[in-house]
Order: structure tokens, then C-alpha cells, then sequence
């Protein structure tokens, strides 16, 4: 039937997003157990969504948003404070304390290794997201990060 068949294109299409974030993750863990006297660093994938989803008035907002990627201390500065929290992190609007982030949302989740914290991973999007759908996927995606980093 046209629902089946609707279902089952939606669930592909929500495991490839899946598989793209946790390629993402697994690249971040990758970068993040080099030497430690490596620059701190943090990978960023996914701008074209923000792109596309974002207004003509929204673009000045987002030439902002990629020079801060670009200076990156601000934000290593709000991912470490990430790394050291317990669980699920979520900023809406200047709640990161970041003039930059007021027009958007960062959900961020903590990894380790063992009982080592190694990174933190998150989304950067809209603060209209879909919320119920990014979280756990923020979630779970840094629990097997977690647990493919301790075996």
C-alpha cells in the first residue's frame, strides 16, 4: 500500500541521516584520540542544511555563525564546558552565552572512553527544530560513540 511504502522511504531515509551523523561522530573520536600536543579541534558538518533551511534575512545571521566556526575559541570554550556536563546539553537562543548562538539551538552530548571523557558532540540548528527528534538522536548517538570507543 502508498503508507507502507511511505513508512518504509521515511525510515531510510532517517537511517541514512543516522549513519551520516555517527560518520560524523566516529571522525570526531577519530581526530580527538591524536596527540595531545595536537591543536584542539572540532570537525563541522551539515552548514548546507542551516543554509537551506534559512531565510534571505537569515544569511547575514549565518555569515556570523561560520566566522565564529572560523575563531573557534568561543566555541571550544562552550563544547569543553560540554564535555565536562553530565548528559544531554541544551542552549536555546543566548543561553550559551554567546551573542553569535541567539538565533539558533546547540544540543550537545559528552563521549568517553571508558569512564574518560573524550569529546563532545552536537547540532547547531534553528531554535524552531525539531527538538523531539534531535535530542535522542544527539543522545544516543554519543552513548555508542561511548561504547565503540571503550571495547
Amino acid at each position: 500500500s502508498e503508507v507502507r511504502r511511505m513508512l518504509v522511504s521515511e525510515m531510510a531515509d532517517a537511517r541514512a541521516r543516522i549513519d551520516e551523523q555517527l560518520e560524523a561522530a566516529l571522525q570526531i573520536a577519530k581526530d580527538a584520540m591524536e596527540p595531545e600536543d595536537a591543536q584542539e579541534e572540532y570537525v563541522v558538518a551539515g552548514e548546507s542544511r542551516l543554509i537551506q533551511q534559512a531565510g534571505a534575512n537569515d544569511m547575514d545571521k549565518l555569515r556570523e555563525l561560520f566566522d565564529a566556526f572560523e575563531r573557534k575559541r568561543d566555541l571550544v570554550e562552550l563544547l569543553d564546558r560540554c564535555s565536562r556536563a553530565d548528559g544531554i546539553q541544551i542552549f536555546i537562543g543566548e543561553e550559551a552565552g554567546y551573542e553569535v548562538l541567539g538565533d539558533y539551538s546547540v544540543i550537545t552530548a559528552p563521549y568517553a572512553q571508558g569512564t574518560q571523557p573524550v569529546g563532545v558532540l552536537g547540532v547547531i540548528g534553528p531554535t524552531r527544530m525539531a527538538y523531539d527528534r534531535v535530542i535522542p538522536l544527539v543522545d544516543i548517538t554519543a552513548r555508542l560513540l561511548t561504547a565503540a570507543l571503550s571495547r
